[in-house]
């Protein structure tokens, strides 16, 4: 029985260490060439890229006919355009980070309010007074955890 289960704990070792080189070497296997066509080059390659990709085309088309410049030109205005708007996005969302950054209450506007809520709470009847100042001294000595666990434990 002993020399069963020896059996059995190598033949699993073996196969686990098969199969942990086996799917890394599948992994260096890849092909890095470069894609054939427009649509593969993007990273979120799909349905809805293949949809855009073709969108921007016939955009570049139209324009190109309306303007009586050639295509080429057109779709090279156009990706210079999306790359400028993907830049002031990119410097508009780190400012409203940077904001939203310091809207952050300081910590003693942050145990007023623990407090408030749990002289609420104290006089709901849903604690007692020394439960209530245990959590408050654990918030000044700083046991518990950061200064909010999310959208669902705001106050509504």
């Amino acid at each position: 029985m002993n020399n069963v289960r020896k059996r059995a704990g190598i033949t699993a070792g073996v196969v686990l260490a098969g199969i942990g080189l086996a799917f890394p070497a599948v992994a260096f296997a890849e092909d890095h060439s470069k894609p054939a066509t427009a649509a593969e080059a993007r990273p979120h390659a799909g349905k809805g890229a293949e949809l855009r990709e073709e969108h921007r085309k016939e955009l570049a088309e139209a324009l190109a006919k309306d303007l009586g410049v050639p295509v080429d030109k057109v779709t090279g205005s156009l990706d210079k355009f999306r790359a400028a708007q993907g830049e002031e996005r990119r410097e508009e969302r780190k400012d409203r980070k940077d904001e939203r950054a310091g809207e952050r209450p300081d910590a003693a506007a942050r145990q007023q309010k623990l407090a408030d809520r749990l002289d609420q709470a104290v006089k709901d009847g849903k604690l007692t007074r020394a439960q209530a100042d245990a959590v408050i001294a654990a918030a000044k000595a700083g046991v518990l955890p950061g200064p909010g666990g999310g959208p669902r434990h705001q106050e509504r």
